[in-house]
């Protein structure tokens, strides 16, 4: 009975998560504007940078503030910078998609075990900082 409770209750939440994001369906659906305006279309999560950003900078990833690292449950510009990050310093990561699946977790283990970080597969500040210094690292090269 838990199970079933549980399973209902994680569909209610992905299914309000879905609504959120727009549904993924990529088109528009003529619904007025609700004040969602700062989440990207599904469309702009598959396009991310990859090279340098304007002015010659190499790009960076947002460091997490607050003591909440970037993780599954983050917002999808956040997990896409994280897995454009991770393709740019040669980890496999798929299409950036911003979902924070099984291959951007290994991927930012991997990372993370090569730069002598605790392994968790989350980024936060020092992840971020070491992701940051190591894109920096990679564009001078």
């Amino acid at each position: 009975m838990r199970q079933l409770a549980l399973a209902i209750f994680l569909a209610i939440a992905l299914a309000v998560a879905s609504a959120a994001c727009g549904g993924g369906s990529g088109g528009e659906s003529g619904a007025s504007d609700t004040g969602t305006t700062d989440i990207a279309p599904a469309d702009s999560a598959t396009e991310p940078p990859t090279t340098a950003t304007g002015g010659g900078k190499p790009f960076q990833i947002s460091v997490p503030k607050g003591g909440l690292p970037i993780g599954p449950q983050s917002p999808q510009k956040q997990v896409v910078e994280v897995q454009t990050a991770m393709a740019l310093l040669g980890y496999k990561v798929g299409k950036p998609d911003g979902v924070y699946g099984d291959k951007t977790l290994n991927a930012v283990r991997k990372f993370q075990r090569k730069s002598k970080l605790a392994a968790d597969g989350l980024v936060g500040a020092k992840t971020a900082k070491a992701i940051n210094k190591a894109l920096e690292k990679a564009n001078q090269a």
